[in-house]
């Protein structure tokens, strides 16, 4: 099935007067975000449109009644479906909030709500798709500001984070700095709640979307011990040290030779005495395994088993034996098996997928001379 997008302006202009009423947006609490959701789609504007056929324009009359009611948090949906699916699987339009809007204006539904919610579904749908697909306009360096400022927006005003409180592994003690790797969007969370008085925080990723973000959010914040750095593990930044290194859901997603070396890193990395903090699981694994089966699979949220990483079976039991083996002094180490009915990986809400993992948790001190 081909887009009903094309990547060019010679035809059907993405955006129309209709588009551009952007009556959703009117009377928000956001106006720093209803901006960004104007400038978005006029930045796509320059790079997209329909192709002047009668689907075409069938298709961009359904996609501009979309945008007219459209809500200002569209712009985080959209950031998680191409960057950060891998952390927030489930993510499906507010069918609530256009609803309302399409009250304001009732000579705009002539279809009912069921059969526009259907085709605003899909359109959306195939815009995320075809902006994955295509590299150049993915790492377009001024949409990926424009998403991750966004995300920014939203988070500091609304302070809405549904990651697990990263704070909490964090020691109360801390007299040197501390690095998160591969932190994520947990790092938003992290730059929040980070006291002023503590040691400095260093952020680590490798990704421009989850980069751009988070040094968006210190500026805002106005915080000036955090710093943000773009990583690319398993090696990390040389002559730097640290009194505590955190590694969250983050070593699963290396081979075993890659975790190795992260490990030897993180003996050079941490000072005498400070501690490695890992917490991780084999779901991934767990969830390939499962996804084997076809009607498994197909439950699914769209695009989510995309994002997986394989790792090997017994991936638990190597980490502590290698975190032991490099030499560190494993003052802590907790697993559990964990067995859940949830839709969070679903692509039907409601609709409860099986889910069994193991969960571990790993305090190592660095070794008296690194290996």
């Amino acid at each position: 099935m081909s887009s009903p997008f094309i990547k060019s302006t010679d035809q059907l202009p993405l955006v129309t007067d209709v588009g551009r009423k952007f009556l959703g947006l009117e009377d928000t609490k956001s106006p720093e975000l209803a901006h960004q959701v104007q400038t978005v789609f006029r930045f796509l504007n320059g790079k997209l449109g329909f192709p002047d056929t009668v689907p075409g324009r069938e298709n961009q009359e359904v996609f501009n009644l979309f945008l007219c009611m459209v809500y200002p948090e569209i712009l985080i949906d959209l950031a998680d479906l191409l960057y950060v699916q891998h952390e927030r699987p489930a993510v499906f339009l507010n069918f609530d909030h256009i609803h309302i809007n399409l009250r304001k204006d009732r000579t705009a539904l002539s279809q009912p709500l069921e059969q526009v919610d259907e085709k605003f579904s899909i359109l959306f749908c195939e815009l995320v798709s075809l902006i994955k697909k295509d590299p150049i306009l993915y790492n377009d360096p001024e949409w990926v500001t424009l998403l991750s400022e966004s995300y920014s927006f939203y988070l500091h005003q609304t302070e809405n984070f549904p990651w697990d409180n990263p704070m909490e592994l964090v020691p109360h003690d801390l007299k040197a700095p501390l690095m998160d790797v591969a932190t994520g969007l947990a790092g938003f969370r992290l730059i929040h709640d980070w006291p002023k008085e503590f040691p400095r925080l260093i952020l680590a990723d490798n990704m421009p979307f989850i980069i751009k973000g988070l040094t968006h959010f210190v500026k805002l914040s106005g915080k000036k011990n955090i710093e943000v750095l773009n990583v690319d593990f398993p090696g990390g930044p040389i002559g730097k040290h640290y009194g505590c290194i955190l590694a969250n859901k983050f070593l699963h997603h290396l081979q075993r030779t890659e975790r190795q070396q992260f490990l030897r890193w993180a003996t050079e990395a941490l000072e005498p005495g400070g501690f490695l903090m890992i917490l991780d699981t084999d779901l991934e694994y767990q969830i390939l395994k499962r996804a084997g089966d076809l009607e498994y699979r197909n439950k699914l949220t769209h695009g989510y088993f995309e994002t997986l990483v394989e790792i090997e079976e017994k991936f638990c039991e190597t980490l502590i034996q290698d975190v032991r083996k490099i030499g560190f002094d494993v003052s802590h180490f907790d697993f559990h098996e964990y067995e859940d009915e949830t839709d969070a990986y679903s692509q039907f809400p409601g609709e409860n997928l099986s889910i069994k993992f193991v969960g571990l948790e790993i305090v190592a001190s660095r070794p008296s001379s690194p290996a």
